[in-house]
């Protein structure tokens, strides 16, 4: 269990973020800790993981590329086209720095919730769903998402979201991260067949 209480985790994310990414985190924690419920998952690693998700999200591009050097991330060439897709793998660094006492599951459930990957663990799943279905989250498939919370399965679920999330990037013409491909491949392509 995680030694980090929410209340000093919702605190930590009001001093890094603005008001308006600290209002996100803390409705992804919401969002977390409801479908841990739903999906019987450890509801406080949930809301913890959900209300740390954004730690380096409002970090410069340079900010993000030093830190993932720094940590010896390996950066592809579709973070270097996009480096905001560092701030889930800085962020976990980041907030295991600030906040000692945060348990490794916490962490990966931070890592993992902008790409995903595989063997994703249900709080992974859960923490990348709930940033995707917060409810100021609007764009086409999102009320698709949430009905269908309960009524499928977690990993169903999560395979519908990253398909939104694929379909976003394809039609957006965006660089496509080798970590989506095998996520794509583990979790949406054999759901298909």
């Amino acid at each position: 269990m995680s030694e980090v209480r929410l209340r000093d985790a919702t605190k930590a994310i009001e001093k890094r973020l603005g008001k308006k990414g600290a209002k996100h985190c803390e409705r992804v924690s919401q969002a977390a800790g409801e479908l841990a419920k739903t999906y019987g998952v450890d509801e406080e690693r949930a809301r913890l993981a959900g209300m740390l998700h954004d730690w380096d999200r409002e970090q410069s591009t340079a900010t993000l590329l030093e830190a993932a050097r720094a940590a010896l991330l390996e950066i592809t060439d579709a973070d270097a086209a996009s480096p905001h897709l560092l701030h889930a793998r800085t962020g976990a660094v980041g907030a295991k720095a600030a906040l000692p006492g945060l348990d490794d599951e916490v962490l990966s459930a931070i890592a993992r919730h902008t790409l995903g990957g595989r063997d994703m663990t249900p709080l992974q799943m859960v923490v990348y769903l709930a940033d995707m279905i917060e409810t100021h989250r609007e764009y086409p498939g999102v009320e698709e998402l949430r009905d269908a919370v309960g009524r499928v399965p977690l990993r169903e679920l999560f395979a519908m979201g990253y398909w939104q999330s694929m379909m976003h990037l394809v039609t957006a013409r965006k660089p496509i991260h080798p970590t989506t491909v095998v996520v794509w491949n583990e979790y949406v392509a054999v759901s298909r067949r």
